[in-house]
């Protein structure tokens, strides 16, 4: 036990060495960061905007108004945001394996998915983390939502489980790669897919319904978290979501450790 905890801290250490240079070469060039910045806040702000216009032209949508969906999409933001920060690195797994680039971490003496989730550094991450809980907020105070102690508390927990649901499908999907060599279409189809969960479940057909709640489990994101945050139910059952990342991460890395056992080096 003792030696596994050493092993994690030296893996966690390197890791964020390796974080810490890794944004200061994006330093290097600091206009090219403040350009990425001000895109991404544009992009943000945009879309914010658009979603505001075409409810605003409604009465809401399938039983959700503007104020309801509004906090739907800035909760499922912020929690893809977080998943951003940490995780964005696993985008790349497909190129490793086909390139023979994952070789770099599997020698080095540290965990490899550790390092490869702290490989790169996303700087505009921030915008759509301050984008997202400012449209929540602000949603939330419109919707007439009761934020009551316990809502407080849960919707931090339901945040970080629901960052770990978009890591878990992400890295599954990446992970295929060392069975797949053309999984990189596959793993872009997720990351589209994403915004899938900006919508209310009832939005969708039962069966497309099904499949958000099971194969692709995006109703987790977003969905279900929202329906007790805005007072949609009561079920004492709610406090299990933020379960839901870490037992669905789980299998997302054995996956992952499948797929190292049986990789190859391409040899160039």
């Amino acid at each position: 036990m003792a030696d596994t905890l050493a092993a994690l801290r030296k893996s966690a250490g390197i890791a964020l060495l390796a974080t810490r240079m890794n944004f200061r070469s994006h330093l290097v060039h600091p206009g090219e960061v403040l350009l990425a910045n001000i895109g991404a806040l544009v992009q943000a702000l945009s879309g914010a905007a658009v979603l505001t216009l075409a409810l605003s032209a409604s009465d809401g949508i399938h039983g959700w108004t503007l104020a309801e969906w509004a906090a739907l999409t800035g909760f499922t933001t912020v929690a893809r945001a977080l998943w951003n920060t940490v995780f964005f690195g696993t985008l790349d797994i497909p190129d490793m394996v086909r390139s023979g680039e994952l070789d770099h971490f599997l020698v080095r003496p540290a965990n490899p998915l550790m390092l490869i989730l702290f490989s790169k550094v996303d700087t505009d991450v921030w915008i759509e983390i301050a984008v997202g809980t400012g449209m929540l907020a602000v949603a939330l105070h419109v919707s007439g939502a009761e934020l009551s102690g316990p809502v407080l508390v849960f919707i931090p927990l339901a945040l970080a489980g629901s960052a770990l649901v978009f890591a878990a499908m992400h890295l599954a999907v990446t992970a295929l790669s060392f069975w797949l060599r053309q999984d990189a279409m596959l793993s872009m189809l997720i990351w589209r897919l994403d915004t899938f969960a900006q919508l209310p479940m009832s939005f969708y057909p039962t069966w497309l319904m099904t499949v958000f709640s099971t194969v692709v489990p995006f109703a987790f994101v977003g969905y279900f978290p929202c329906l007790y945050i805005l007072g949609r139910t009561d079920s004492p059952f709610v406090w299990l979501l933020p379960l839901a990342g870490p037992l669905l991460f789980l299998p997302a890395v054995l996956l992952w450790r499948s797929g190292i056992d049986r990789y190859s080096s391409t040899g160039s």
